[in-house]
């Protein structure tokens, strides 16, 4: 048992002041910049791709400049921030992961991720994943991380699984989205279950 006078409790800007890039055997996990707006609205317009999301389908490449436009605010004021998902081969943004929100006092954090649709079924998000999990329990001393998707994502909670998250049940209606209350899939890994 740590005691809690000897755990540091991470700040958000000790970790995310100046947001690393993380590398896999195919990919760059790296900040957002404004040149990225047309690989964002490439899949961020696919309905496929935002079929389970929370945000809308991007309508026009505004829509992107607007989503890109917040997350250089995070950035910009140091706070919980996505990666973008570039493909080394393409040289290509095909998507983001990071952390959706992160609780210090409580070393437990969210993720999530999305990723364009020719690049799907091919191992490139449980790459990504295998990646963050790594920096979330080395980097931001975390005991616990979450994902969750709805019940029909079935490619969301396979990524899950494939990372060596356990499920842990469905939360009803858990959110309201796109006008309606979803189900939510709830997983997590802990530290003490993490491979490495």
């Amino acid at each position: 048992m740590i005691d809690e006078h000897e755990r540091k409790l991470l700040n958000v800007e000790d970790v995310f002041g100046d947001l690393p890039s993380l590398e896999t055997p195919r990919l760059v996990l790296r900040r957002l910049t404004r040149d990225d707006a047309e690989d964002i609205f490439a899949y961020g317009s696919d309905p496929e791709v935002t079929r389970y999301t929370g945000w809308q389908t991007h309508r026009t490449i505004e829509d992107s400049r607007v989503f890109l436009n917040g997350v250089l605010a995070l950035y910009e004021s140091k706070q919980v921030a996505p990666w973008g998902i570039a493909h080394k081969t393409d040289r290509k943004l095909i998507g983001t992961c990071g952390f959706v929100y992160w609780l210090p006092q409580h070393a437990r954090a969210e993720i999530g991720y999305g990723i364009a649709r020719p690049y799907w079924r091919q191992g490139y998000t449980t790459e990504a994943i295998r990646a963050i999990i790594a920096f979330g329990f080395q980097s931001m001393q975390l005991n616990r991380i979450e994902a969750r998707c709805e019940p029909e994502n079935t490619g969301s909670w396979r990524v899950m699984e494939k990372v060596g998250m356990t499920f842990e049940g469905v939360l009803r209606q858990h959110n309201y989205a796109k006008g309606t209350y979803r189900d939510t899939k709830m997983y997590s890994i802990l530290r003490q279950e993490w491979t490495g």
